[in-house]
């Protein structure tokens, strides 16, 4: 009696303890019979699939090994119909969903770490619609009052997001959805929150301090504080060349650049060695570098056959508005961009703290003008081709 009372307590301690060396991911999907529903884990440079499961009457239930720590999970019907979860140890994860639709119809019990990603995927899907209608206006509309406003809008509600992503970091330093916010990139492809920018980095260094401290184990955690780490030394270096910058090269000699374009093509400053070079640093969202825009294009035609080369680079964040720009305004000359507005890399190279601002570069290297603008340009242009 005794043998058999002790056996049968040793099977329920086992079951026990299985238990918890498991994470389960189960729940009901509506509309999904003999659809195969995949599990697949995000690791940081690829997306692996643990297992599948042929759905009969919409119920399902992946049961895995304990994670070591919080992972980022999709559950998948195929390759645009998916939602991303993020799943702790031995969590019991419930989602309940329409196959139409998983991403804006499931629901979720027993995961903070996953319904956390669900209000982040919801808040960028609800920024990108509305960045879009404003973008949309804005390439409409010919008024520049209206475009004023809409681009003070576009900004207030790309930083009102900014604010609330910063504001969940510093009250929870220690949950991976912070780290997936950070990289969620708008539309275009922009990111919204950039390593580079001071303010954005705060929140980048108190979740990359936070996770290295609590999951020192973590590839993931080792990546973010790495990366930090990377652009605070980029910066360091940049801060060093635009002082050697200030020191040298604003009187003879340039500094070279590379950025991409709008098809992705990276292109260098010194591919045009050799011809005269105006370096234009501008953007689409001020009309100031706009409206000299328009007199360096008269200039670039009369000029092009004698050798004069425009390499622009723009201070846009916002790839789509970037681009309309060139469009509307029928620049034919180099326009590059990182994307990074006021940050923008080549910017702080040339020590630009106002737009418009050019430098023209002499065939031999020289720089020979700095911020000549309208009949100053001409003049300057007419003097030396």
């Amino acid at each position: 009696m005794k043998q058999g009372l002790f056996l049968l307590l040793i099977i329920i301690l086992t079951g026990a303890c299985t238990s918890k060396d498991k994470y389960t991911v189960s729940g009901h999907i509506e509309g999904a019979k003999d659809k195969v529903l995949y599990l697949q884990r995000m690791d940081l440079n690829e997306t692996v699939t643990v297992d599948s499961f042929k759905i009969k009457n919409g119920d399902f239930e992946f049961k895995q090994e304990r994670l070591a720590e919080p992972t980022f999970l999709i559950l998948k019907l195929s390759t645009n119909n998916y939602i991303t979860l993020l799943a702790d140890t031995t969590e019991t994860v419930i989602v309940n969903a329409d196959a139409k639709n998983l991403e804006t119809t499931y629901q979720l019990r027993n995961s903070i770490g996953s319904v956390y990603i669900q209000m982040f995927n919801k808040r960028i899907r609800k920024l990108n619609k509305e960045l879009n209608t404003l973008v949309a206006k804005y390439k409409a509309s010919s008024d520049k009052e209206l475009k004023a406003e809409l681009e003070a809008e576009y900004e207030q509600k790309l930083q009102a997001h900014k604010a609330f992503v910063g504001e969940f970091i510093m009250e929870n330093p220690r949950s991976f959805a912070g780290y997936y916010a950070l990289f969620q990139n708008l539309d275009d492809n922009s990111v919204v929150l950039d390593v580079y920018n001071k303010k954005d980095q705060v929140y980048f260094s108190t979740l990359a301090t936070s996770l290295n401290l609590y999951f020192p184990e973590s590839e993931r955690a080792s990546h973010l504080y790495n990366y930090v780490l990377g652009a605070k030394v980029q910066q360091q270096r940049q801060k060093f060349t635009n002082d050697l910058l200030a020191s040298s090269a604003s009187e003879s000699g340039y500094v070279d650049i590379e950025a991409p374009n709008i098809q992705g093509d990276t292109i260098k400053l010194s591919s045009l060695e050799g011809k005269t070079i105006i370096v234009n640093f501008w953007a689409s969202w001020d009309e100031k570098s706009v409206a000299a825009n328009r007199h360096l294009k008269k200039m670039h035609t009369k000029y092009k056959s004698k050798g004069l080369e425009v390499y622009s680079i723009s201070l846009d964040k916002s790839k789509v508005l970037w681009e309309s720009a060139i469009k509307n305004e029928g620049y034919n000359w180099i326009d590059v961009s990182d994307l990074r507005y006021t940050n923008s890399f080549p910017a702080q190279l040339y020590n630009v703290k106002q737009l418009p601002a050019n430098y023209i570069i002499s065939p031999q290297g020289e720089i020979i003008g700095k911020n000549l603008f309208g009949n100053r340009l001409s003049d300057k242009l007419t003097d030396i081709l």
